[in-house]
């Protein structure tokens, strides 16, 4: 068995053909996403995800209940629950603030 046998969390099975691996709609990964985060690594515990040109971190541990999103420039951060991270639509830090 091989890494990417391992069934991941969230990857739904294949119907009608599709395979479909994104996010489940309700989830701190869908969120992190539609905010421009991709997934950056994960040790066991907790993930991370970034956005590169923003200079934004952010990590949640294996609960999902909050995820901590951090300016890697300042160090500055904010927890967030799911329901606090779906009214953000903009993430501004001392890199790029639009």
């Amino acid at each position: 068995m091989t890494a990417s046998d391992v069934p991941q969390p969230g990857a739904r099975p294949a119907a009608d053909g599709v395979l479909d691996l994104r996010p489940p709609k309700e989830s701190l990964r869908a969120e992190l996403c539609r905010l421009g985060l991709e997934f950056s690594s994960a040790d066991g515990t907790a993930e991370s995800w970034r956005d590169y040109q923003r200079g934004v971190l952010a990590t949640f541990d294996d609960s999902g209940t909050s995820v901590k999103v951090t300016d890697v420039k300042t160090n500055l951060g904010r927890t967030l629950t799911l329901e606090e991270l779906k009214a953000v639509t903009r993430i501004d830090t001392m890199t790029v603030a639009d």
